[in-house]
């Protein structure tokens, strides 16, 4: 969603930068506040000194990525999942933009983003990755004693499992809130589904007594590894 924000972060850049800019566009995204694709012109020779002065300007908590265009097709990749950020906002980034971006300024790069043509090995490549990064990111917070922080992301990362599988469906447009029954109908899955009704029983539960203990927090990572052992079979 575009917020107020947003909007006059994007009038600072422009006054700013706008003779150096071809274009701006905004994505939503399911799982974050959404970003913003921000194309220097051609002739602009140094990126580097383009990104620096735009956050200058103080951006609000989205992301933003500098690409000039002959780069965009960056936005089309899996992503790295890279520790400790513990969410990549791709590869559900490129199918928001394309189809659900909206231009604020400039010309509209909305056509040149290419979509996967082979989505097979989304979901392996997340497993691959997310096995690697959460699990560091798990030992983090255990250290620095942020349990109900880890309980609260091992949810959200087990529904972005969820939303990867069905991305290999093609099945993109989905409010965070729908996924988890989306899933269900369309891999059935029991024990996974169970899994996630654990998951989700142990969110609230810290949640409501606003207290979460190591012994939750390790619980909570047990469930993810339950699931994602689960997840897997969404492949075969």
């Amino acid at each position: 969603m575009i917020t107020t924000e947003v909007d006059d972060f994007v009038s600072r850049v422009v006054d700013r930068l706008g003779d150096r800019l071809d274009s701006i566009t905004f994505y939503s995204h399911p799982f974050t506040n959404g970003g913003l694709v921000i194309v220097p012109r051609d002739d602009v020779e140094f990126v580097p000194d383009v990104i620096a002065e735009i956050y200058a300007c103080g951006p609000p908590a989205i992301t933003l990525n500098c690409l000039k265009r002959a780069e965009l097709f960056q936005l089309s990749d899996i992503g790295i999942f890279g520790w400790p950020i513990p969410l990549e906002e791709r590869p559900h980034l490129a199918y928001w933009l394309k189809n659900k971006g909206v231009v604020l300024f400039g010309s509209d790069i909305r056509d040149e983003i290419k979509l996967p043509a082979d989505r097979s090995s989304f979901l392996d490549i997340h497993l691959q990755r997310v096995k690697h990064c959460i699990r560091n990111w798990c030992f983090d917070q255990l250290l620095f004693k942020s349990h109900q922080k880890m309980v609260k992301e091992i949810e959200r990362q087990t529904k972005y499992l969820m939303a990867t599988a069905l991305l290999m469906e093609n099945e993109w447009d989905l409010l965070p809130e729908a996924i988890p029954d989306r899933f269900d109908q369309m891999f059935k899955n029991e024990r996974a589904n169970q899994t996630w009704a654990d998951i989700t029983a142990l969110t609230r539960r810290t949640e409501e007594t606003n207290e979460t203990t190591r012994q939750s927090a390790l619980e909570a990572l047990w469930q993810f590894e339950q699931f994602m052992s689960q997840v897997e079979a969404c492949k075969r």
